[in-house]
């Protein structure tokens, strides 16, 4: 009687295991052997949620070691001529690592020099706006980082340039095929170094 049970109890277990074998061969029979080792394993994730969730943790990381360096306010006169007005402004710059902020307090005279040329040059409307200090900003994060070496990428920095078309060996006797190719190639210029200056703030801003 207890082998005869054994037996029995034995019975459903190897057909529960039998039936999941079947299940995952059949899967890898159909071409879904990637879909179905994630399905019953649990593991791996779709290529594309991945790649995003890697570049949101480079992302992370890399603003992490970013340095805010505070500068001490400027005071200038502004380029009105109908009245004198001048404005004071506080700028924080938000370097991407110790490496530059160590190259922008070396650098501090050249890159003040810039920006009190950059704000003595603006009109009081131009700065009274949030358009205006945004667009300050963004010239600030320019200015700041040219001292360091940085020069901005021309317009058509991204865009395909045309490959001299292939030389054509002629061999003697023969004469070159004249015309123009139809289709010339494309190579896409190399990507231009980030700013050292990831962003601008104010600490304040005020216009008179």
């Amino acid at each position: 009687m207890s082998d005869a049970a054994d037996k029995s109890e034995a019975t459903p277990k190897k057909s529960k295991k039998g039936l999941i074998i079947g299940l995952v061969a059949a899967l890898v029979l159909a071409g879904g052997g990637g879909g179905a080792a994630w399905w019953f394993l649990g593991r791996g994730e779709p290529d594309e949620a991945s790649a995003a969730a890697a570049a949101e943790k480079a992302e992370e990381k890399r603003k992490a070691l970013h340095v805010f360096v505070t500068l001490e306010n400027f005071v200038v006169n502004l380029a009105d001529r109908e009245s004198e007005r001048y404005a004071q402004i506080g700028v924080v710059l938000e370097v991407e690592s110790k490496e530059a902020e160590a190259k922008l307090t070396a650098k501090m005279p050249a890159v003040r020099n810039e920006l009190l040329l950059l704000i003595s040059s603006k009109l009081a409307n131009q700065l009274t706006t949030r358009e205006g200090k945004e667009a300050l900003a963004a010239e600030i994060a320019v200015a700041a980082a040219r001292p360091l070496g940085w020069t901005p990428p021309a317009e058509d920095e991204h865009e395909e340039e045309e490959a001299p078309p292939p030389k054509v060996k002629v061999k003697d006797g023969e004469k070159a095929k004249g015309g123009k190719s139809k289709e010339k190639a494309k190579v896409k210029k190399a990507e231009p170094p980030p700013n050292p200056v990831a962003q601008v703030h104010f600490a304040s801003f005020i216009v008179q």
